[in-house]
């Protein structure tokens, strides 16, 4: 093999093991203070200072435990360069998901860990470019399938369901996670196959989480759930099917002694699909979210 071709083979290896990283290259360029007065600014880009560096800079300092510098700073200035000002192209943005999508899975299993951060931010970050393909496109179907793959796998595989953390902030993975599911149940790359994946999706967190949540998690499954059902080709089957099991999971919860360990995912999830109900609750959605709101109803009339 010739010198240049093992350097070719060494720095595809180095850019990969970087991406895998989560941008890697992008860390420690810029201190705090430039971060600041960055956002006092409106995140306005310095002169000479292209969008992308920046953005993966941003991506890196989600996993930060310093909540204002993850929360204030470093994701609401990817909200603005990718949403609210679109400052990267197509292929930036994909640079940019790429990133994510790997930060997204940095230690996922784990019960606890700042890694919970990156993981959970970096799924809140991705939702900002599932929100921005809806009305600026840059997806394919197989890219779109990967992000929704992704979400599918951190429902189901987070271990770590902390809300909010003391001193730290913000952990939310499963809000997050449900932000990212509600845009790409928008999506006109969305299959019908795929439908019932996302109510099972949503009903296997629920009762798996093993907990009742606190922090607005339920509201923010249920948004996911409302997008899915308010489509104009949304199949209301999966959504009956889940009511009919869980009206049976409540019959069977309250036919002999109470067991706390069974009333937890009943408990999750009529709190979810209340607050499904409530967004339904309107005279203007399509004929399917109708005929699931009429589901809904009958389950509430029982189970409450």
């Amino acid at each position: 093999m010739s010198q240049g071709a093992r350097l070719l083979i060494l720095a595809t290896a180095a850019l990969l093991a970087l991406l895998a990283n989560g941008g890697a290259e992008a860390r420690a360029t810029h201190d705090r203070d430039f971060w600041v007065t960055l956002r006092s600014s409106g995140f306005k880009l310095p002169p000479g200072e292209p969008a992308l560096p920046l953005a993966l800079e941003a991506a890196a300092l989600l996993g930060s435990t310093d909540s204002e510098l993850r929360d204030d700073i470093a994701y609401e200035a990817l909200e603005t360069w990718v949403y609210r000002q679109q400052r990267l192209s197509s292929a930036e943005l994909g640079r940019l998901r790429t990133v994510l999508s790997a930060n997204a899975r940095q230690g996922l299993g784990e019960e606890t860990g700042d890694g919970l951060f990156l993981r959970s931010f970096s799924l809140l970050a991705l939702a900002v470019l599932a929100a921005e393909d809806l009305k600026r496109p840059f997806l394919d179907e197989q890219q779109f399938d990967a992000l929704l793959d992704l979400a599918f796998t951190e429902l189901a595989s987070e271990r770590d369901l902390r809300g909010y953390v003391a001193g730290k902030g913000w952990g939310h993975a499963t809000a997050h996670c449900a932000d990212l599911m509600k845009f790409l149940a928008r999506s006109h790359w969305l299959r019908t196959e795929q439908q019932p994946r996302i109510v099972d999706a949503v009903a296997g967190r629920l009762r798996s989480a093993g907990l009742v949540f606190v922090w607005g998690e339920d509201a923010r499954l249920a948004a996911a759930l409302s997008s899915l059902a308010q489509r104009p080709d949304a199949d209301p089957a999966p959504f009956l099917a889940w009511f009919q099991r869980l009206r049976a999971e409540h019959e069977a919860l309250w036919s002999g002694p109470l067991e706390p360990a069974r009333y937890v995912p009943v408990r999750a999830q009529l709190n979810a699909l209340n607050a499904l109900a409530a967004d339904l609750d309107t005279e203007s959605v399509p004929a399917p979210a109708g005929t699931i709101r009429s589901g809904l109803r009958s389950l509430r009339a029982e189970a409450q």
